[in-house]
């Protein structure tokens, strides 16, 4: 949502009470504050390195908005877990490549899903759908943004059994 121009202004005139002149001519230059692309980074598709492995949000860069840090972190340590039940720990490269297969198919829709979201949320252009806007939407173009819509939401594969 775009914030106004009269707000903006105030900001400033804070942020030069307190702040040094350096950073109050940044924040001047800066043509749009408030526009937050949240994510730095795509899916990573490669999760481990002989036998090092990611897990947690080292693996799966997804943003607040989907709320699903927690779960998915202990769904990588789920899924490893399971992995190293059925391979053994004599056969790690296994195990690991059954955990890369399981896992990185459910966070990069997952990450996938939420930098659309954020998109939409900041009223970011998308090509297939109109800009959003929170004090004008009908409750049809606000469903995408319902947690329900997130892949794997219910439930994600703990194997591939």
């Amino acid at each position: 949502m775009k914030v106004s121009s009269d707000i903006i202004e105030n900001m400033y005139q804070e942020a030069e009470k307190f702040w040094g002149p350096e950073l109050v001519r940044v924040t001047r230059e800066t043509n749009e504050p408030f526009i937050n692309i949240i994510y730095d980074c795509d899916h990573l598709e490669q999760i481990f390195w002989d036998n090092m492995v990611l897990i947690g949000e080292a693996s799966h860069p997804t943003t607040p908005l989907g709320v699903r840090s927690t779960n998915m972190s202990t769904l990588d340590a789920a899924v490893l877990g399971k992995c190293i039940e059925k391979w053994g720990a004599e056969n790690i490269p296994s195990t690991l490549e059954e955990y890369r297969r399981i896992r990185v198919t459910v966070t990069a829709k997952q990450v996938l899903h939420l930098q659309r979201v954020g998109r939409i949320k900041q009223g970011l252009a998308l090509p297939d759908r109109k800009l959003f806007d929170p004090m004008t939407a009908s409750a049809e173009e606000s469903e995408e943004l319902q947690k329900k819509h997130m892949p794997f939401f219910a439930s994600a594969p703990l194997s591939v059994d």
